[in-house]
């Protein structure tokens, strides 16, 4: 790519850039445990030593201990497990084992590659999945050694039906937990009590599987491990893989008039082309999927107009059927595609070959999966170039200003496997596939849950042993990737283009709302929200949409309170009613508002967590000059708080809501909320508690690093805003931090 015209496209703006030196290899023979015939596999295909934790994995894993295995992106995880898996087929080929992997497209990339290393019909491996043809199925769990799959499936395939498991969960030998970091908030909750009602299955059956698992970097390794499986586990943290020198450059955001600005979107999609068009294989990892298809669409029209190849590049993301998502794959790891606009659902280590640039159209809400997309540039010891554009976001604005911030200790993978929501709902189906004892229930911690599952008349007791009171399993009705299990069908013109989560759909899918599928755009023109369905068109408009959203909170209990007079910090059980009101019409070509339109309102109340920062009227009095400025600073500390917040807990910024009173309605106070958006809480504001010094702090850095006078996108200003950003005041939520701040003590 020529240097000059990136430059243009970014029009001059300011950059930061950090050089991550290349790495030398540290290696080991293959440990003496492994069997010769494996060892000839691996001869044939060129290994004939072992980076030093590929080594370490498969020693310690011989001594039966269960591994977490943390090393970089592309350093050779997969043979820390797929080398004591194929050890234990071949030592006993009753052996089975299950590899679990977060997506599909995982599961079909490494059983490619363990068809490449096993000869004939050794030992037999498949994929298990809702792709799978049913034909196939039941030779699969009689026959199959190693079977790949991911956890929706062990949800509803296998654990439902385990009496046709009996063989499999018998000889189950190796667990595999493959990127274990993704399974965080009410994914990682559903995982964690998936595996729990696996495990106790297959100790019934008289089997007691090794666990091994292996995670980007995170920092509660152990603990992420216990909350996922209930055990203990020892670390492999050493990396001893190569690692090419690698350009590190993130791109501050420049404050222009809205009406005037040319989208992110836009700016990512011609560097995508400028790239394709060069010759460089490049990944585009945006935070949405209106996003993905925005970069798709705006990419192929920059490649026609440059006299580019449109058909070079793609888009992929979750909501694509199963079909639109193979022939992708294909096409990318093919190389007829070289280009590939995406959510994190390519974040993980798919094999696409060596990529040579990876775009990071914003960030993508944790340091760990910034490290992971930045990581897919120059695998295999390659050099690469990782840039990230920040949006005109106050977060992303502190991250590429602070860029060692982005270099830190990553926040802890938080699985929320204490929802009761989340535990209610796996427990009954728990009690589906065998009734417990309250002994059981207590080895769960679970009681108070199923007491309250026996009050609602959805669990029964009988001589000592509590049952479901249904012959259905009532898994088919428990979205394990959502703390809210409802979702909405989307169609067009009769085809499926996917689905949403209903909550989400409110947002997103309402009548007049547009919805962006592969480039193309569409229109939803009739929604029958009893049914699940949502009818759409396609749409030759030049505008996407945006919800109009408004928040109620009612508090009502407080878990844990920290009050130092005029400034008060609790953690409290709460409802949260969010109001759909209507939507604005977005321009395609920048970020002008071009009309606001009415709804019938739609609402949805959950019970869950916030944080909440109260304080004494005579606090914000104290600064004095009038209610419009007290206003202002508490609605700036709202936001400011928002933005920094996703930071401090690790978690994309749609999973927490903020909200501000001037006069809470419990306490007649000015306060300020923030809360967990899925139902029971995701254990996001609990963190931000506990590390709220942190959080404070980090607010005021926010405010105070950027140079604007009253509010601007880079600080206070929300793109969330219920308000539209009226009624901000920065001095005022500068003197609130202050005051805050001096009141918890500062941090580092």
């Amino acid at each position: 790519m020529d240097a000059r015209r990136i430059g243009q496209i970014l029009r001059d703006r300011p950059v930061h850039a950090t050089l991550i030196p290349s790495r030398l290899a540290e290696w080991a023979g293959i440990p003496a445990a492994v069997p010769d015939q494996l060892k000839s596999w691996l001869a044939d295909r060129g290994i004939d030593r072992l980076y030093s934790h590929q080594a370490e994995a498969v020693e310690r894993s011989s001594l039966g201990e269960d591994l977490m295995v943390l090393t970089g992106t592309g350093s050779g995880k997969s043979l820390c497990y797929v080398i004591p898996a194929l050890k234990a087929c071949l030592e006993e080929p009753a052996a089975r084992c299950l590899f679990l992997f977060p997506t599909k497209a995982l599961a079909q990339d490494q059983l490619g590659k363990l068809m490449e290393l096993v000869p004939g019909d050794s030992v037999l491996c498949a994929t298990y999945d809702g792709d799978t043809e049913r034909s196939g199925r039941s030779a699969i769990r009689r026959q199959a050694n190693i079977i790949l799959t991911n956890p929706d499936m062990v949800h509803i395939g296998l654990l439902p039906g385990h009496e046709n498991w009996l063989r499999f969960l018998k000889n189950l030998r190796l667990i595999v937990i493959d990127e274990a970091h993704v399974y965080r908030g009410a994914f990682g909750g559903h995982f964690g009590w998936v595996l729990r009602r696996l495990l106790r299955l297959c100790e019934w059956h008289g089997s007691g599987p090794q666990i091994i698992a292996c995670s980007a970097t995170t920092s509660n390794a152990r603990q992420h491990f216990y909350d996922l499986t209930g055990r203990d586990c020892e670390l492999i943290e050493r990396d001893g893989s190569p690692q090419g020198e690698k350009q590190m450059v993130v791109v501050e955001a420049i404050d222009d008039e809205v009406s005037e600005a040319r989208s992110p979107n836009s700016e990512t999609a011609e560097l995508l082309a400028e790239a394709v068009n060069h010759g460089v294989k490049t990944m585009v990892f945006c935070r949405s999927r209106t996003g993905v298809e925005l970069v798709l669409r705006a990419g192929r029209s920059e490649l026609e107009k440059i006299g580019g190849d449109p058909g070079m590049i793609d888009a992929y993301r979750g909501g694509y059927t199963p079909k639109e998502r193979r022939d992708i794959e294909r096409k990318l790891f093919s190389g007829k595609l070289r280009g590939i606009a995406t959510t994190n659902a390519m974040e993980l280590g798919v094999d696409v070959g060596g990529l040579d640039l990876v775009i990071l159209n914003g960030y993508p809400g944790s340091r760990a999966s910034f490290w992971q997309q930045a990581g897919r540039a120059g695998r295999a010891g390659r050099g690469g170039m990782a840039l990230m554009l920040a949006h005109a976001d106050p977060l992303e604005q502190f991250l590429a200003r602070r860029i060692n911030l982005l270099a830190g200790e990553p926040e802890p993978s938080l699985a929320s496997v204490r929802n009761s929501l989340i535990a209610a709902r796996q427990i009954k189906c728990a009690l589906h596939e065998r009734p417990m004892t309250w002994g059981d229930i207590d080895k769960w911690d679970a009681r108070g849950v199923v007491e309250g599952l026996i009050a609602a008349g959805e669990a029964t007791e009988s001589a000592g042993m509590i049952f479901f009171p249904a012959h259905r399993s009532p898994a088919s009705e428990v979205n394990i990737r959502t703390a809210d299990g409802e979702s909405v069908q989307l169609y067009a013109h009769g085809e499926p283009l996917g689905d949403m989560e209903k909550w989400r759909a409110m947002q997103g899918a309402h009548v007049g709302a547009v919805h962006l599928h592969r480039g193309e755009s569409f229109i939803v023109e009739r929604m029958d929200w009893t049914a699940g369905v949502a009818e759409l068109v396609r749409f030759e408009g030049d505008y996407y949409t945006q919800a109009i959203v408004q928040s109620v909170i009612e508090s009502q209990a407080v878990l844990e309170k920290d009050d130092r007079g005029d400034c008060a910090a609790s953690l409290e059980a709460v409802s949260v009613t969010t109001l759909v009101t209507g939507y604005r019409k977005v321009s395609l070509r920048g970020n002008a508002i071009l009309s606001e339109e009415e709804l019938e309102p739609m609402s949805r109340t959950i019970d869950t967590v916030a944080m909440r920062l109260g304080m004494a009227w005579g606090l914000v009095q104290g600064f004095d000059l009038g209610v419009d400025r007290a206003t202002g600073g508490i609605h700036g500390l709202e936001h400011a708080l928002g933005s920094v917040a996703p930071l401090v807990a690790g978690c994309d910024r749609r999973d927490m809501g903020s909200s501000w009173y001037v006069l809470a309605p419990d306490t007649m106070e000015p306060a300020v909320f923030l809360y967990d958006v899925a139902p029971g809480g995701l254990g996001l504001v609990e963190q931000c508690f506990r590390e709220r010094r942190t959080l404070l702090n980090r607010a005021k850095e926010l405010v105070e690093a950027c140079g604007c006078g009253e509010g601007c996108p880079l600080c206070i200003y929300s793109a969330m805003c219920e308000c539209r950003n009226d009624s901000l005041h920065k001095g005022m939520t500068l003197e609130l931090l202050r005051a805050w701040t001096a009141s918890l003590g500062q941090v580092g």
